[in-house]
């Protein structure tokens, strides 16, 4: 068995891809079994354009020429949560439990001590058992529930998108809906990067995470990715017409090769403009438009933690329902390193 590691992924060969690609495939078949493969051609682009904020490591283990697993880290390269190193590590079904992610956790805790990142998170889905219990025997802890929840558009409540925006015009009529295709115009990047900041009030559980506060050259590098990528994004924003001051957000984002899904990213109205139907605006405004202007959409998914209530209620009342849940993990380098140094003296 080959281990190759790889400390940025926008690097790999058009073969070490390939293979990444259906072994991905495969991963993907399990954690979402009702979603279409994804071309090859769309992960060589995907992989060569991650933005510059995120620095994605990889690992490939190779048996006799065939990748059967591997492992990604990610770290997010802003000033906040330099603690913080994400992974995730997925096994080919029939090599399980023989050790090979254990192979791959360690190249991670040392990948991991270089970058003087001391806590480890990851993430498992509930239609992926083993994916839970390796975190259970590595001692990991649960530090925030989530699910992917889905949106049926058959099942939408589509009364709700009228009255929702009547309500707003009554409550909020201070305020103007903006739309951006495709990115965002230069002189509000600065202004979007803020308003990103709405979405630290979604709940982190007892996660060892601090807020994340995004500039305007993210801004502006992820939605260069996302075009390149071919990615078609929509973003809507609600503005208070006096001060001009963006006071919420919503994101969505469409691929030609997923045309019956749209995946809603984030959602979030600062601190100083709840309390006015803004998010419910948002959300009605947004629908409406995907129903105008994309009839083959059939589903729209979400993440949300399930305790964020209050986004959960306007989901819920939409009509989303859970579609698949997710464990979020934590757990100390140090203990990592205990948990590989008792593996070895077996």
């Amino acid at each position: 068995m080959r281990i190759d590691f790889l400390a940025d992924i926008r690097r790999a060969t058009d073969s070490q891809i390939t293979a990444l690609n259906a072994l991905t495939n495969e991963m993907r078949r399990e954690r979402f079994p009702d979603d279409p493969t994804v071309p090859l051609e769309e992960d060589l682009i995907r992989w060569r354009n991650v933005p510059d904020v995120f620095r994605v490591g990889e690992w490939l283990a190779w048996d006799h020429g065939r990748l059967v697993a591997e492992a990604h880290t990610e770290i997010l390269l802003t000033n906040e949560n330099r603690h913080l190193l994400e992974f995730m590590i997925f096994v080919t079904k029939h090599l399980r439990r023989r050790g090979l992610a254990t192979r791959l956790l360690a190249g991670i805790a040392e990948y991991a001590a270089r970058e003087t990142r001391s806590v480890l998170m990851s993430f498992t889905f509930s239609s992926v058992p083993s994916g839970d219990a390796f975190m259970h025997r590595l001692g990991a802890e649960v530090g925030l529930e989530t699910h992917t929840n889905q949106l049926d558009l058959a099942d939408l409540n589509r009364d709700l998108l009228p009255l929702w925006q009547e309500r707003a015009a009554e409550r909020a009529a201070g305020y103007e809906l903006v739309w951006w295709t495709g990115g965002y115009p230069e002189d509000a990047v600065e202004q979007v990067a803020r308003v990103w900041d709405a979405m630290n009030r979604a709940p982190r559980g007892t996660l060892q995470m601090e807020d994340f506060h995004f500039t305007a050259e993210h801004v502006r590098d992820f939605a260069k990715s996302d075009r390149e990528r071919g990615n078609e994004v929509w973003s809507l924003v609600v503005r208070a017409r006096a001060s001009g001051e963006l006071a919420g957000f919503t994101e969505v984002s469409w691929h030609p090769n997923r045309p019956e899904i749209v995946q809603q990213r984030g959602t979030g109205v600062l601190d100083a403009h709840q309390n006015r139907g803004l998010g419910r605006w948002i959300k009605a405004a947004m629908l409406e438009r995907i129903l105008r202007e994309r009839p083959q959409v059939r589903r729209v998914r979400t993440g949300n933690a399930d305790s964020n209530a209050p986004m959960l209620k306007i989901n819920n009342e939409l009509g989303f329902k859970p579609y698949v849940s997710h464990a979020v993990w934590q757990v100390p380098l140090a203990q990592v390193r205990a948990y590989l140094d008792n593996v070895r003296a077996r």
